[in-house]
């Protein structure tokens, strides 16, 4: 009989990249003369999952509690750790706060330039995504339908629940892969179904704005009303009116697809033997082939305004972090 959970937790540790590794690749040479620059390297068994820059400052996070941070928008990082062994699957960048989340349950928070404290979030469900804003509304996700908001900058969490039966027409309980918190108090969670649920009202509400028959592992969104999502087999999807609407995006690939991160007119899409660019707001795209994009994987891209420049980072296996130019 086939089982769908365990089809289930298959997609769930794609989208982690646990495991992933391609066979018979071998991680390039620091610096390349490219677009793409190796600007930190770890071991073969290292691994990271998620990356946040805000403004100059930023942090990347993965396994065995690794905190990485940078001071100059990503050209030069730091070791450092939470002070767990938990595996660090998601984080949030603020200026007066930063999140982590990860394996059972775990919730890390630092004020400014304090230390990392673990706070209680009440679930032991594997959480994969945080994001908040500057008043203090964050939102972490996870397995298993686990959404959980904080209204005073990650200190208390309290559980979100859903009427999955209602929305999905199915007993199932679906994992939660990312979520976007806007600096107005929208919330965006993506998942499994082509799920996109969207509050606009700091989570008192919730409307189901897409379903469908694969995963969204990512959101986006450069401004209140544009972004985009990605997931399973190629799926990419755009919003240009606040996440109310869905467009499916032609794109040259079916591999899983992990992140995206856009500014102006510029998408990159990065996921399993995959990097992707548009310039032209994600009509036209072209399949990055530099290093070994096409044979490994990348699980997080961020950017940020520096200067008159993007600057561009994205964080996978080896513990690698690529500046993309």
């Amino acid at each position: 009989m086939f089982n769908f959970n365990l089809l289930r937790q298959a997609i769930l540790s794609a989208a982690l990249c646990t495991g992933c590794l391609a066979t018979g690749a071998q991680a390039s040479g620091q610096g390349t003369n490219g677009m793409l620059d190796v600007v930190h390297q770890g071991i073969v068994h290292d691994a990271l999952y998620d990356v946040c820059l805000d403004g100059q400052s930023g942090l990347a996070v993965g396994l065995a509690g690794t905190v990485l941070t940078t001071d100059d928008a990503g050209l030069t990082w730091n070791n450092g750790s939470a002070g767990v062994d938990n595996a660090l699957l998601g984080v949030s960048c603020g200026k007066s706060v930063s999140l982590v989340v990860g394996q059972t349950g775990l919730i890390m928070r630092k004020a400014g330039d304090g230390e990392w404290s673990n706070v209680d979030s009440g679930t032991d469900q594997r959480l994969l995504s945080v994001s908040a804003n500057e008043s203090g509304l964050a939102v972490a996700v996870g397995g298993f339908g686990t959404v959980l908001k904080s209204s005073d900058g990650g200190l208390t969490w309290a559980p979100l629940s859903f009427d999955w039966e209602a929305i999905l027409n199915d007993f199932l309980e679906p994992h939660v892969y990312d979520v976007n918190v806007s600096a107005g108090g929208i919330i965006t969670l993506v998942g499994e179904f082509d799920l996109v649920l969207r509050s606009a009202d700091k989570g008192a509400t919730w409307d189901t704005v897409n379903k469908g028959d694969t995963s969204l592992f990512a959101v986006d969104f450069r401004d209140e009303a544009s972004g985009f999502a990605v997931g399973q087999n190629g799926k990419v999807v755009k919003t240009l009116d606040g996440g109310l609407t869905w467009t499916i995006m032609t794109v040259p690939t079916q591999e899983n697809l992990l992140d995206v991160w856009s500014s102006g007119n510029q998408v990159l899409v990065t996921g399993i033997r995959t990097l992707m660019r548009s310039r032209d707001d994600g009509l036209n795209w072209e399949v990055i082939t530099e290093g070994d994009v096409t044979v490994q994987w990348y699980q997080a891209l961020k950017g940020t305004a520096s200067g008159d420049t993007d600057s561009v980072v994205m964080v996978g296996h080896s513990g690698r972090i690529i500046n993309i130019k």
